[in-house]
């Protein structure tokens, strides 16, 4: 399950407004991520001293160039360490040492896999498709980064972000909400690497996680990713839904002031599993709710419905703790954060709530005070029960008190894991595997107004000869070519599957900068290939933006 990462989706619609070409990479096989690889415990994402292993011979370089360092057979191992800032290297089973290294250090294996010795996943040596590089941090030590090709990345993401036994088209929609993730751009936490490979980003484990199942779902939705207009999508999703996603702006915060709630998604939209249970922001519609079982996608979850409960003392030991740790946050307010001030607890009350009945403030009011506690995480982490986080923040509270009228025991029941926003997998392997719904009758059910289409290209008229060349995988023989011709090029040359054809671009759809060509009888069912070529002629500083879209929703 992703753990988001908000404060990109500003950077995210900058970056896809018009950049010239040199700006943005030539999308295909060639595209690359920057996987930082964790310890066994998945804290730790920089080391002092690792030992590479590879499958086949593996050889050291000095950064990103072809001077070599060391040749490692593959019954040996590298042990690389980071002193005073020079790196040494030993050969494990060899007899190379090479000391004072000052560059970073990359690894490429001729074949095979790498990996890092005693580094497991799922109980199995970890091991890694593409090449490693160490790369020195600011704290005196260094990451350790896997640069992999993307297709190849979301081989092993599908799988831990899955279950195989979902079937193949939710494998197929995880794929492409996957890729959407991998491609986003974020702020980072740090420049070196694009993501982490635990729920910090997405779950990446490696080549020996792989399953044949979800390996073809990524290929066949290679190059497909999920758009909104003429740009990729945020595409959030999360383990369980209550039977009601959630707006984007209820669960989250707006990415250039952090005020909450957030500013709203167009394609983020909450969504009843069922017309007839509406809008869950009242207290008793979601009271009623959330204390019943009913047939919705997620039924089969065992979190679709759950329950907590605290005694009032196991219940303010926790907060005198939890409230303190999401100070940070900013979305706790009244509290003075000594935790003798704390008080006895008296009751919790909602203030605010998500179309999906999901909490979005509430207040805990104790004899010493009042406590307000805003946005659907930090609830989560506030309220602890045996050291986890709730599993959402759809729910509801229940007060029990004594013959006095004191305050005795709190019992939470609720719905759903997760931020409640975007896709749920285990809807999407219900709709699968009991509804036969395919892939993408799945992404349009979570997504609103979205195209299933290709990354968008853009090319620039002032590199004329240069060419981008697309593969991209469909079932259906459905296709057609969007071009957004803002600054009117009159022509485009285009290539699919060996087809060259000539684009008279004078005529947009009405109102509008857009043409839509259909190509369907262009493509095939299974791999395509497509090659945009810039504009020639006098067209100076103007670029041209395109995709192939096979879906769209309604």
């Amino acid at each position: 399950m992703v753990k988001v990462r908000i404060g990109f989706v500003a950077l995210w619609e900058i970056i896809c407004l018009w950049l010239p070409l040199n700006c943005r990479a030539d999308y295909h096989q060639q595209q690359f991520v920057r996987v930082a690889i964790s310890d066994n415990q998945f804290k730790e994402f920089a080391y002092d001293e690792i030992e590479i292993i590879g499958t086949g011979e593996f050889s050291l370089f000095k950064g990103n160039t072809s001077v070599p360092l060391a040749r490692v057979a593959r019954n040996q191992s590298a042990k690389i360490k980071l002193t005073n800032g020079n790196f040494t290297i030993t050969v494990v089973g060899g007899n190379k040492c090479l000391k004072n290294v000052r560059e970073n250090i990359s690894i490429k294996c001729s074949s095979g896999f790498l990996g890092v010795k005693n580094l497991h996943r799922h109980s199995k040596q970890a091991l890694y498709r593409g090449s490693f590089e160490i790369t020195k941090a600011k704290n005196g030590q260094f990451f350790l980064i896997n640069v992999v090709a993307l297709e190849d990345y979301l081989k092993s993401v599908v799988p831990n972000e899955m279950p195989t036994k979902f079937g193949i088209e939710a494998l197929k929609a995880q794929a492409i909400v996957a890729r959407n993730y991998a491609i986003t751009p974020r702020i980072k936490e740090f420049k070196e690497f694009d993501l982490y490979d635990s729920i910090a980003s997405q779950v990446y484990f490696g080549t020996n996680t792989e399953h044949p199942i979800s390996n073809q779902a990524v290929k066949e939705t290679e190059g497909i990713v999920l758009l909104h207009g003429l740009n990729p999508i945020l595409a959030l999703y999360f383990s369980t839904s209550c039977g009601h996603t959630e707006n984007y702006e209820n669960a989250f915060v707006d990415p250039k002031t952090n005020a909450f709630p957030g500013s709203p998604l167009p394609y983020l939209k909450g969504k009843p599993d069922n017309p007839k249970i509406g809008d869950l922001r009242d207290e008793d519609t979601a009271r009623k709710f959330f204390k019943s079982h009913p047939k919705l996608l997620d039924g089969e979850s065992k979190y679709f419905r759950w329950q907590k409960e605290w005694n009032a003392q196991e219940l303010k030991k926790i907060l005198k703790t939890s409230l303190v740790e999401q100070k940070a946050s900013g979305f706790v307010d009244g509290f003075s954060f000594n935790p003798k001030d704390l008080g006895d607890i008296q009751r919790i009350d909602v203030k605010r709530r998500g179309v999906s009945g999901q909490i979005m403030e509430l207040v805990i009011v104790t004899t010493a005070q009042k406590i307000s506690v805003k946005k659907e995480l930090v609830i989560r982490r506030v309220f602890k029960k045996d050291g986890t986080a709730l599993p959402s923040a759809n729910c509801v509270f229940e007060h029990l008190v004594d013959q006095n009228g004191k305050l005795t025991k709190i019992v939470a029941h609720g719905g759903g894991f997760g931020h409640a926003v975007g896709m749920s997998q285990y809807g999407a392997g219900f709709m699968a595997t009991r509804l036969n719904r395919s892939f993408d009758q799945i992404l349009k059910w979570y997504y609103h107004n979205i195209s299933i289409a290709t990354i968008p290209v853009i090319l620039s008229a002032d590199n004329p000869h240069h060419v981008v060349t697309q593969g991209f995988y469909i079932t259906k023989k459905v296709a057609a070519l969007v071009i957004d011709n803002k600054f009117n090029i009159p022509a485009l040359q285009v290539t699919i599957n060996g087809k060259r054809l000539n684009l008279n671009l004078a005529n947009p759809l009405p109102n509008s900068s857009t043409h839509r060509i259909d190509i369907a009888q262009y493509v095939k069912s299974g791999k395509n290939t497509i090659s945009f070529h810039a504009p020639s002629g006098a067209h100076g500083g103007k670029s041209i933006k395109l995709y192939v879209e096979i879906s769209k929703s309604e």
